[in-house]
C-alpha cells in the first residue's frame, strides 16, 4: 500500500536515488499539470500538459518527452559516421597549412643579429587560420652595465653610527649609483661597516652597551641576568648627618641607582653620583662609623605590574619594607594559629577529602594535626564522627590546637548543623522530605511549600484531536479550524490551537509539539500533509486540494 502524500513534498535541492515512476500501460483517464508516468508499451516517459495554443475550456493531453531526434546532418568542415545511430561519429575535416622555413639568423642570434617573428594571423569564417604576416626584427647593440654591492664604512664618530653598502656600475656609466645607509640608533642598535677585504664586505649590527626598548619586548625563552647584582665596600672614616661616602678602596662596580645597606644607613637609601671608584654621593643623610661595610645592591626597575603568567617566583627574600613582597614561609608564620577553611570531609569513610596525601580522620589516634579555627564542610553524609549523623552542608570547627595522633576528644570540636537536607520523594506532599533541590521550570511545578509535581501541558501521553471545524458551530466544541483558499481550492488548511483547554492549557508552544497525521477510518495508516507551527500556540495542517471535515485526525506529543 503506497504512503500518502497530502502536499508538495519539498527535497531542497536533494538527490532522489534509486527512484523510479510510476509505470502504466496506458494514459490515465485524468492528470494534473506536470504529472508523469512511464508508457510501458511506447516505452516513453509521458507528462500531463495543456494543448496549445490555449483552447476556451482548456484542453489536455499526454505527451511524450522521450525526445525526437532521428538523425544527424554534417556542415561546413563537418563529417558525419553512421547518423541515424545507434551511435553517431562526429569527425572535424582536415585543413591544410603552408610553413615558412626558418630566417637567415637561426635560432639565436646574438646582439646586431636578426630574426622573423608572426605579428598577425588571419582565419576564415569558421575560425580556421588561412594566412600568417611574418616580420623580421633586429636585435639592438650589447649597452649593458655591470654592477657591484661594497660595503663601507658610514658614520664613526658621532652617534649613532652606521654602515653603508654602495651601487657601483662597471663598463659603460660606471660610478656609484646608488647608497644605502643602515643607520643604528642610540641606546638601542650598533651598526659598523667595513671595506671589502678579498671581494668580501661585512656589516655588522649589535646591540648597544646599555640598551633601552621602547616599546613591549617579547622573550621565547629564559632570562638570565649574568652582571653581579652587588657589591660591597669599607667606609673610609666616620660619617655624621652626611650624603658624602668614602671607601677604603676603588670600587668599580658601584653604578649610579644601586641601593645601599649597612649598619647606621636608613632605608630606601641609593647611589645618586659616581664622583670615582671610591667617592660617591647618596640619595639620603647617613651616619655611619669608620670602618662600616656597606652593601651596593643592583635593583630592577618596572613602571608596570609584572604578570608572572602563573609561575612562581623561586628564592625570594624576606620582605622588611611595607611595600615589600614576602615569601611562603612570612606567610605561615603570620597566619600561624589563623583557622582555614581545609576543605571537605566524607561522613561516611570518616577522612578529609581535599588535604591530598594529607587526608586523614579527625577523630582516632589517627587524626591529622589542625590549627584553632580551621574548619571543613560535609560532602558526603554519614555518621563516622563520633557517630554523629552529618549531613551534606554541615560544618566541623576545630576549638583550638590539635596534635597530630593525639586522639582529641569531640569537646575539641564544634559541629554546625546546616539544615540543609537533600530533598526526597515521597507519594504525598506531608510525608515527603523537603531539602535542596533544583528543577526545571519547563517541566515542573513547585509549590510553596516545595511540593512538586510534573506541569500539566506537559502530559507524557499527548493528546489527540479530529481534524473537523469547531469554531463553525459558534461555541467551539475543539481546538481546531478549517480554511480553504483558490477558486477552485487548491489548499485546505486545518489549524489546532494547542494552548486551547481541549489540548494542552495555556502556556503551552506549538514549536514544542510533535505531530502525526493518520486517516481518521480503518486502518489508521499515516498521512503525510504540511505542518507548519507558529512562534506561539497555533498549528497549521496544509492539505493540497479541497479536502472534507472528519477525514483525518491529529496524534499530538507535547515535548
Amino acid at each position: 500500500m503506497a504512503i500518502n502524500f497530502l502536499n508538495t513534498v519539498d527535497l531542497n535541492q536533494n538527490q532522489l536515488n534509486q527512484a523510479a515512476i510510476q509505470s502504466l500501460a496506458a494514459n490515465p483517464a485524468s492528470g494534473v499539470i506536470g504529472q508523469i508516468y512511464f508508457n510501458t508499451v511506447a516505452q516513453t516517459i509521458r507528462v500531463y500538459k495543456e494543448i496549445l495554443p490555449a483552447t476556451t475550456p482548456k484542453t489536455y493531453e499526454w505527451a511524450s518527452i522521450s525526445g525526437d531526434i532521428t538523425g544527424l546532418i554534417g556542415g561546413t568542415y563537418i563529417t558525419i559516421a553512421d547518423a541515424d545511430g545507434p551511435i553517431p561519429t562526429i569527425n572535424h575535416d582536415a585543413t591544410s597549412r603552408t610553413d615558412t622555413a626558418l630566417p637567415v639568423g637561426g635560432t639565436s642570434p646574438g646582439y646586431g643579429g636578426n630574426f622573423d617573428v608572426v605579428d598577425s594571423v588571419s582565419t576564415n569564417s569558421t575560425g580556421h587560420v588561412t594566412a600568417i604576416n611574418v616580420n623580421n626584427i633586429t636585435i639592438p647593440d650589447d649597452t649593458n652595465e655591470t654592477y657591484t654591492l661594497p660595503t663601507s664604512t658610514g658614520e664613526t664618530t658621532t652617534q649613532p653610527l652606521s654602515g653603508k653598502i654602495e651601487l657601483t656600475a662597471g663598463g659603460t656609466g660606471s660610478g656609484v649609483k646608488s647608497t644605502v645607509n643602515f643607520v643604528g640608533t642610540t641606546n638601542r642598535i650598533k651598526v659598523a661597516g667595513a671595506a671589502p677585504t678579498s671581494g668580501v664586505g661585512n656589516i655588522t649590527f649589535d646591540l648597544t652597551d646599555d640598551v633601552t626598548i621602547v616599546d613591549d619586548l617579547n622573550i621565547g625563552g629564559i632570562i638570565t641576568q649574568s652582571g653581579a647584582s652587588s657589591t660591597t665596600g669599607v667606609n673610609n672614616g666616620a660619617v655624621t648627618a652626611s650624603t658624602a661616602l668614602l671607601l677604603t678602596a676603588n670600587n668599580t662596580g658601584i653604578k649610579v641607582g644601586m641601593q645601599v645597606t649597612g649598619t647606621g644607613i636608613p632605608i630606601n637609601i641609593t647611589v645618586v653620583t659616581v664622583t670615582d671608584p671610591k667617592n660617591f654621593v647618596l640619595s639620603g643623610v647617613i651616619t655611619i662609623a669608620n670602618g662600616t661595610t656597606i652593601t651596593f645592591e643592583e635593583v630592577n626597575s618596572f613602571a608596570a605590574p609584572l604578570d608572572m603568567n602563573n609561575n612562581r617566583i623561586h628564592e625570594v627574600k624576606t620582605g622588611v619594607l611595607g611595600t615589600d613582597g614576602v615569601n611562603l614561609g612570612q606567610v605561615q608564620d603570620l597566619v600561624a594559629g589563623i583557622g582555614l577553611f581545609k576543605g571537605g570531609y566524607d561522613a561516611t569513610t570518616g577522612l578529609t577529602t581535599n588535604l591530598g596525601a594529607g587526608n586523614g580522620s579527625l577523630d582516632g589516634a589517627s587524626n591529622i594535626a589542625l590549627d584553632t579555627g580551621d574548619f571543613f564542610v560535609v560532602t558526603v553524609k554519614g555518621s563516622a564522627f563520633y557517630t554523629t549523623a552529618l549531613e551534606v552542608g554541615d560544618m566541623i570547627f576545630a576549638n583550638q590546637t590539635i596534635a597530630v595522633d593525639s586522639d582529641p576528644a569531640i569537646g575539641v570540636y564544634t559541629v554546625v548543623i546546616q539544615d540543609a537536607n537533600i530533598a526526597g520523594a515521597g507519594s504525598t506532599d506531608a510525608a515527603t522530605e523537603k531539602g535542596v533541590a533544583g528543577f526545571d521550570s519547563a517541566y515542573f511545578d513547585v509549590s510553596a511549600s516545595g511540593w512538586v509535581q510534573l506541569d500539566s501541558k506537559r502530559n507524557p501521553y499527548g493528546a489527540k484531536t479530529v481534524l473537523d471545524n469547531g469554531a463553525q458551530a459558534g461555541t467551539p466544541t475543539s481546538a481546531v479550524t478549517r480554511t480553504t483558499t483558490g477558486t477552485p481550492i487548491d489548499q485546505t488548511t486545518f489549524t489546532i490551537d494547542v494552548d486551547s483547554a481541549f489540548i494542552f492549557g495555556t502556556g503551552a508552544l506549538a514549536a514544542n509539539v510533535k505531530v502525526e497525521v493518520l486517516n481518521n477510518a480503518a486502518p489508521l495508516d499515516t498521512v503525510y500533509p504540511c505542518v507548519e507551527r507558529s512562534g506561539s500556540g497555533s498549528i497549521a495542517i496544509k492539505f493540497s486540494g479541497d479536502v472534507a471535515v472528519d477525514l483525518y485526525q491529529v496524534l499530538l506529543s507535547h515535548i
